[in-house]
């Protein structure tokens, strides 16, 4: 009996090595289908040089010579961004006779190849585009910039702002429309002025002051503070809480068309709500003069605690 069990015990441990033995074997095919290729670098002898590409892209070869990116072509002895810097080597393609399936090509690659293409060379101005709304909406780089068509030199966009936002923002190209409204139409300001497209860590991609205020106060400086005698809404709810920040029928761009109702939302004599220091005399029905008629400093005062002068 104990001879059988002994070679039982014999038959499992071989039948065991013999499987570890395959295993191993396949181990390696095994991982090499799960990893995922990795683009090789290009060899110098893949490379043709922009010369060679200018042979059949002779008009946008022209172009180029204006493109901020062909500054960049000059450095490093003449080994800086070329053309195969972003459409990879291009060996391939020429001795194909052309076949663009032989190239990078932006124009048929999805936006997050596209991104990644771009953000290889400018993730370090660019750093929070894939968390930004742009980036998660699929909205790539090509769509708003154009490296060969561009009709700004700034930044080479494909069309000048605003109107490349309101291709997307129709809602806020109407604001701009309002009697009162920011001087974006009129070229004093810019979409960009504000938000940055390429993300922030703020909502809406609103850019921040030095001192990470609110972007409001980087020309409206006089509501800047800081204050000894500070207005809570401009610290706890921002200018928004009273103003449109893009357009409003209303003068200041305020959010109601009568300054006192305005006040009342927190300023009001209910017993159940009202903002502390609210006097209980006060009747502010429209045949009285408007709150910021003594209530001057309304964003905030360094003399006087109800913002008098």
């Amino acid at each position: 009996m104990r001879r059988w069990l002994t070679l039982a015990l014999l038959g499992f441990a071989l039948a065991a090595l013999f499987l570890k033995s395959d295993a191993v074997k396949a181990a390696p095919q095994t991982q090499a289908a799960l990893v995922k290729p990795v683009d090789a670098a290009p060899t110098p002898n893949s490379l043709v040089g922009s010369e060679t590409c200018a042979l059949c892209h002779a008009d946008l070869s022209k172009k180029f010579d204006s493109n901020p990116h062909s500054a960049l072509a000059l450095m490093h002895g003449g080994k800086g961004v070329t053309c195969e810097s972003c459409h990879g080597p291009g060996q391939a393609h020429v001795e194909s006779g052309g076949d663009k399936t032989k190239i990078f090509d932006f124009l048929t690659a999805t936006p997050k190849v596209v991104d990644a293409k771009c953000l290889s060379c400018h993730l370090g101005t660019h750093a929070n585009f894939d968390r930004s709304a742009h980036g998660l909406a699929g909205v790539g780089c090509t769509n708003c910039h154009s490296n060969h068509n561009a009709k700004t030199d700034l930044h080479l966009l494909k069309i000048a702002e605003p109107k490349l936002c309101y291709t997307c923002h129709t809602d806020v190209k109407a604001s701009f429309s309002q009697p009162f409204h920011h001087k974006v139409n009129e070229g004093v300001l810019a979409c960009s002025d504000c938000h940055n497209p390429h993300g922030t860590l703020q909502d809406k991609l609103l850019r921040t002051s030095a001192d990470q205020n609110a972007v409001c106060t980087k020309c409206h400086a006089e509501a800047l503070g800081p204050f000894v005698y500070e207005h809570p809404p401009l610290k706890t709810e921002g200018c928004t809480s009273c103003h449109f920040p893009h357009g409003s029928p209303n003068p200041r761009l305020l959010t109601r068309n009568n300054v006192n109702s305005l006040c009342l939302q927190c300023h009001t004599a209910s017993m159940n709500f009202s903002a502390p220091g609210t006097p209980s005399f006060h009747n502010q029905a429209n045949q009285y003069q408007s709150c910021t008629t003594c209530h001057t400093q309304i964003h905030g005062s360094n003399a006087n605690v109800d913002f008098f002068k």
